[in-house]
């Protein structure tokens, strides 16, 4: 290796070294629910008799049996529905069949919206109350039709680590869903290591300057979300806007610097 090689060689890996150790993006961040946006998500529910769903969300559909058993999902899981009177479903999703989320669907009397109150179990053993509001769009009566959130609101809010991995790339952990993600931005797949990890999934991306960097979620060969995450110019708030395959609009999530 000829001196000039070696210094060459050098420089590369101090920038790199410099990079990471100044990276914006690096730090604990917690999300602000009264900055961020989880309205605008679609979720359809097709009819099909005999107490027989298609419920789809995005580029996701499954065809459910309320008849309160367990039932496989295309994403691995199994979900119940169970009828609670002719307004109210008992839904419960589980997960390696751990519950993972309990909630009960409400028509209202005019069957114009759609209220749903349950609680997440979180694999670090957390829980987390939700409540979400939705309303039909377009035609529709009793379940099937087409429904929006128009409010979300959940009572424990998400924190997200990241971390400088290797010269450029970037660790990102999830400590409440015990999910780890490290990845390099060269339009490369990596996989996330944790308990619902699926080896199906993967994720890449590109960094286009030090403060934007665009990722792609891809499940089963299909990417079902893009992701761009955002640090303002004074480096205190992290946004994150993701757009799901075949949904409207996009989820805002803004997060604070801790």
């Amino acid at each position: 290796m000829t001196k000039n090689v070696l210094v060459m060689t050098l420089g590369c890996l101090l920038a790199g070294s410099l990079w990471a150790a100044d990276d914006p993006f690096v730090g604990r961040w917690k999300l602000n629910p009264a900055r961020s946006n989880f309205t605008g998500m679609q979720m359809k529910i097709d009819d099909l008799g005999g107490s027989k769903y298609k419920i789809t969300s995005g580029s996701t559909s499954d065809t459910i049996t309320a008849d309160g058993t367990d039932q496989p999902t295309s994403e691995g899981d199994t979900v119940s529905i169970a009828p609670e009177g002719a307004n109210a479903w008992k839904m419960v999703i589980k997960r390696k069949g751990t519950i993972v989320s309990s909630m009960t669907h409400t028509l209202s009397p005019d069957g114009a919206t759609q209220t749903i109150k349950g609680i997440e179990s979180k694999p670090d053993g957390s829980t987390s109350d939700f409540t979400v509001e939705m309303k039909r769009v377009g035609n529709g009566s009793g379940w099937a039709g087409t429904w929006e959130q128009v409010k979300v609101e959940e009572s424990s809010s998400h924190e997200l680590d990241i971390d400088a991995y290797q010269e450029s790339g970037l660790t990102f952990r999830s400590p409440d869903y015990r999910a780890t993600v490290s990845m390099n931005f060269d339009g490369k797949s990596y996989g996330e290591v944790g308990p619902d990890a699926s080896p199906d999934d993967s994720f890449s991306g590109t960094r286009a300057d030090a403060h934007s960097l665009d990722l792609t979620l891809t499940m089963k060969g299909k990417v079902v979300e893009k992701r761009k995450y955002q640090i303002s110019p004074d480096g205190r708030t992290l946004t994150i806007t993701t757009l799901e395959t075949g949904q409207p609009r996009a989820r805002i999530m803004v997060y604070d610097r801790l």
